[in-house]
């Protein structure tokens, strides 16, 4: 279930980057974007880390591999966004976003672990 409410959110936000909907980014924080082509480009990445969370849901090898990965990108993702927010432009989106990626990580990280019995080493 979670990860299927990853893809989706991933998804829909990859569309709003693409779309860039001026009254959803007055909404968000960021007031008028100038040049679009990086949102943009951040729209095409979730759309395909939503790709990666469907293809997780599947049993097997490549599970485990996937699994690792979304934890380590969503990490990633939330020391970004908040180092952002605070040393650059504290955007209250930009925040939320990342408190959300990092809460996403933990989360996945905690359902894989009880998966598998919570017989592992605690490393990725």
């Amino acid at each position: 279930m979670l990860l299927t409410l990853m893809a989706l959110h991933s998804f829909l936000t990859g569309v709003g980057l693409l779309a860039q909907p001026d009254f959803l980014l007055r909404w968000g924080g960021w007031g008028e974007v100038r040049q679009s082509f990086f949102p943009a480009q951040g729209g095409v990445f979730h759309m395909l880390m939503a790709v990666l969370y469907v293809k997780a849901l599947r049993p097997g090898a490549a599970r485990t591999v996937l699994l690792r990965f979304i934890i380590v990108v969503k990490g990633v993702a939330a020391l970004f966004l908040l180092t952002y927010y605070v040393a650059v432009e504290p955007i209250w989106l930009v925040a939320v976003s990342g408190a959300g990626d990092g809460l996403m990580a933990v989360m996945v990280w905690y359902f894989w672990r009880k998966e598998r019995g919570g017989n592992d080493t605690g490393t990725l």
